[in-house]
């Protein structure tokens, strides 16, 4: 379970994010929301390394994150999916699935490993030879979560998945979500500004304002409060 207590980050005089503290637990989607600013892309960055904080913690089954570099944390099972699709254009399918099976598998794990993702992401098997280029969005979007969880990370933080997606792409993309999170106790903080597909999978949902959480509840009741929806989400 990811544990977060009192995380702030700071950028020069902007307090980027204040005092956050949510749990995240084994087997469950947790949606992240809020208006572009909010501080939901900082988070992220925080749990994975890339941002120093200024102070808090954060903890994936009681071992600290917060202070470690890029790399430990993703031995330790985190997973950072970034914001845009990140795959190496140039790689072929398979090249960017290596890649992703280096860190935490030893080579005799890695083919299995690798073939797993081909089962729940199909349409990337028959194109795993050819150049990332040529995938469409779609494609591109389940090579980046392929790569981020073939080494069976514990913890996988997702930032708008469904960005630029067709609306037919963006809901298969949430069911394999909902599909993921029930594997193996992998856990799922998801970035998302479709907030209708986000709580249709999440758990559990925040929503941040000003780097602060204004609202933690179930989604059912987050989508059911007009003003919260109106003040905080824009729909």
């Amino acid at each position: 379970m990811l544990q977060v207590d009192g995380l702030s980050v700071r950028y020069g005089a902007v307090e980027a994010l204040q005092g956050v503290s949510f749990q995240a637990r084994d087997g469950e989607v947790t949606a992240v929301l809020g208006a572009n600013g909010a501080g939901k892309t900082t988070l992220l960055r925080a749990l994975s390394g890339l941002v120093r904080c200024r102070a808090g913690s954060a903890t994936l089954d009681g071992t600290g994150l917060i202070g470690r570099q890029p790399e430990a944390i993703v031995r330790m099972g985190v997973a950072h999916v970034p914001e845009g699709r990140g795959v190496i254009p140039e790689l072929t399918v398979e090249e960017n699935l290596r890649l992703g099976a280096l860190v935490r598998l030893r080579r005799s794990e890695r083919r299995d490993a690798i073939d797993g993702i081909y089962d729940v992401f199909a349409p990337l098997r028959a194109r795993r030879r050819r150049p990332a280029s040529s995938l469409s969005g779609g494609e591109r979007q389940m090579l980046a979560i392929g790569r981020a969880i073939v080494a069976k990370p514990t913890l996988l933080l997702l930032d708008e998945p469904s960005l630029g997606l067709a609306p037919t792409v963006v809901a298969h993309t949430m069911e394999l979500l909902r599909t993921l999170s029930g594997r193996d106790g992998l856990s799922i903080v998801l970035v998302e500004q479709n907030v209708r597909s986000a709580l249709s999978v999440a758990s559990w949902a925040l929503v941040l304002n000003l780097g602060r959480i204004v609202v933690a509840d179930r989604p059912e009741r987050v989508n059911e409060d007009a003003d919260l929806r109106r003040h905080f989400l824009g729909f």
